[in-house]
């Protein structure tokens, strides 16, 4: 019963994206949910029958009604429209719904428990006997949140351990034994389990991170960039991409060596952060060239201006082992206005920005130049 009471600390240290994950998966469980609610309502509905006990037909449409709450949250998880992330208070809400909707049907389990043990029903303990054992073993092999593990199991063997001991036969009260430790062995294993999964989601998310960013400056990488454009150019979204590479940093990676270099480049880095507004992009592409989305902005007048600021704060001069020195910069901006689909690519819109940047160049360094995508199309 520790594994039950006490805060899980491992669960309150996950990051919000695997949190939500997690949470997402408990919808996927439909198929084993009608499974059991069959058993149930069939076997009341038998029982009813069998008895002409009126509980067990109000036991009967408790399962229904109960399962068709569980199935009204899963389906209104799935109509969510997939294009909108989910926030992890939205995630825990849905969670909240899908764990209450199961508690309720577990509690028509636990009362057709009890009902069978008011009644002496044989058959009845052996229906809940099964059913119990169904949706706990099902539960902590598959639902990856302790706390509804934990509660659903212990609600529905609690209770038909209460209706062994209570019977007064030998066999159920020993057996009510062994569902205890069989109660027991859940908490661990679906503590166990648990942990391991959220264990291999925080090493793919740490695998994924590293693959998408720059070890040096912690931005995004080209793949990071690729991607972040790619899923612009999905939803319709207006934007600019400015490419940025730096003038003059060969001549102070030579003269200071390496490391001042990858300093520089981290100072660099950071300035260009301040340039754009939170929710825009700022990625290293590779040796001295950065490259900013800008998100929401189809204005070129808008763009060219972020372009000359972020020229202007990299040219202001950077402490280096003990001396200033600086570097200047030369953008290419290519936009993108959001009504622009059809043959709209993520290499159309940077091979634009890189020939408005070889543009700039050309043209004396330490400026920034604008094209419009479909202008290399």
């Amino acid at each position: 019963m520790h594994l039950l009471m006490r805060p899980r600390k491992r669960a309150a240290q996950l990051p919000a994206d695997i949190e939500i994950e997690i949470i997402s998966r408990l919808f996927a469980a439909l198929p084993q949910i009608l499974c059991i609610a069959a058993g149930l309502i069939v076997g009341s509905a038998i029982m009813a029958v069998q008895t002409g006990q009126a509980v067990f037909w109000w036991l009967t449409g408790a399962g229904v009604v109960t399962t068709l709450l569980r199935i009204a949250n899963i389906a209104g998880f799935k109509r969510r429209d997939p294009a909108c992330k989910l926030s992890l208070a939205e995630a825990r809400r849905w969670e909240a719904g899908y764990a209450y909707s199961a508690f309720a049907f577990t509690l028509v389990i636990a009362a057709l428990t009890l009902a069978a043990a008011a009644t002496d029903h044989a058959g009845g303990f052996v229906l809940s006997l099964g059913l119990t054992m169904a949706l706990t073993a099902g539960s902590y092999l598959r639902t990856l949140r302790y706390w509804i593990c934990a509660a659903l199991s212990t609600i529905a063997i609690g209770t038909l351990v209460v209706a062994f001991l209570a019977s007064g036969d030998p066999l159920y009260q020993a057996l009510s034994v062994l569902l205890l430790v069989y109660l027991y062995s859940i908490y661990e294993s679906s503590d166990h389990i648990i942990g391991q999964f959220e264990e291999l989601l925080m090493v793919r998310r740490e695998l994924d991170f590293a693959a998408s960013h720059d070890p040096l400056t912690g931005l995004l990488n080209r793949r990071g960039l690729d991607r972040i454009l790619e899923e612009a150019g999905e939803s319709g979204e207006a934007l600019g991409l400015l490419l940025l590479d730096l003038d003059g940093f060969k001549l102070i990676n030579d003269r200071h060596g390496h490391q001042a270099g990858d300093d520089l480049l981290k100072q660099v880095a950071m300035r260009l952060k301040g340039v754009v507004r939170p929710g825009d992009i700022v990625a290293r592409l590779g040796g001295d060239e950065f490259a900013l989305v800008v998100r929401g902005v189809e204005d070129a007048v808008a763009l060219s201006e972020v372009a000359d600021r972020a020229v202007s704060v990299v040219m202001a001069p950077i402490m280096l082992m003990g001396q200033f020195v600086t570097v200047g910069a030369s953008v290419g901006v290519s936009v993108k206005p959001a009504q622009d689909s059809g043959h709209w690519t993520a290499e159309v819109l940077t091979r634009a920005a890189d020939q408005a940047l070889y543009g700039a160049k050309r043209a004396g360094k330490g400026r920034s130049m604008v094209v419009h995508w479909d202008d290399v199309a």
